[in-house]
């Protein structure tokens, strides 16, 4: 078996966000004394009150961190052991003591983050990844949006999505306004297709 993150496999769509990975937070190891030297310890994720996955890990007395879990690449593949080891690095805080740092062993990363994500067979951190913040995609719906709204007003018309297009103002080239016809569809089609993406998540939560 490769390294972590061996090859280039791991590059996931950039609209893939943190919140739909499960994650392994560092502050949250050291905050619960699980980086303590030999000490062995297990996490579990859930989502609406069911268990969706769980690791094991050990902490080592040279700041690194192993992880054990079981992986499969696709629905109904096979599964298989998987054994990650992470480098820690350790910083002063402002008030005294230090903090924890994982350092991505992702290939050719190195970098110091908080959080590391597993939406594919290793956990690597969010750039590794390409994933996206979710605040991040709803600005990418909001932007659309405004896009949209503001052909409208240039066009003399409603904000309101919900009211019918705007009729080409007096003196208007028609090419300019089958233009803005154009752009105004796009961003319209973004933004619904953001608040679709948002009401499947919110469905998979709840239900």
């Amino acid at each position: 078996m490769g390294g972590a993150g061996s090859g280039g496999w791991y590059r996931f769509d950039k609209e893939t966000t943190t919140d739909e990975c499960q994650s392994i937070d560092v502050r949250d190891l050291h905050r619960n004394g699980l980086l303590q030297p030999g000490h062995s310890f297990s996490l579990r994720w859930s989502r609406a009150g069911r268990q969706t996955g769980s690791i094991g890990g050990v902490a080592h007395d040279d700041d690194l961190v192993t992880f054990f879990y079981r992986h499969t690449r696709c629905s109904g593949g096979e599964w298989e052991d998987v054994k990650e080891t992470v480098s820690l690095e350790w910083t002063p805080c402002n008030f005294g003591g230090e903090r924890p740092w994982f350092i991505c062993p992702g290939a050719g990363c190195g970098r110091w983050v908080s959080v590391l994500y597993g939406p594919g067979q290793y956990f690597l951190c969010r750039r590794c990844y390409n994933l996206s913040y979710e605040s991040q995609r709803q600005d990418k719906t909001n932007r659309a949006l405004r896009r949209a709204q503001k052909i409208r007003k240039r066009l003399s018309g409603s904000a309101n999505m919900m009211e019918p297009f705007p009729e080409r103002p007096q003196g208007m080239h028609r090419e300019t306004y089958m233009r803005m016809f154009w752009e105004h569809h796009e961003a319209e089609m973004e933004q619904l297709a953001g608040m679709r993406e948002w009401l499947d998540r919110l469905e998979k939560k709840v239900g």
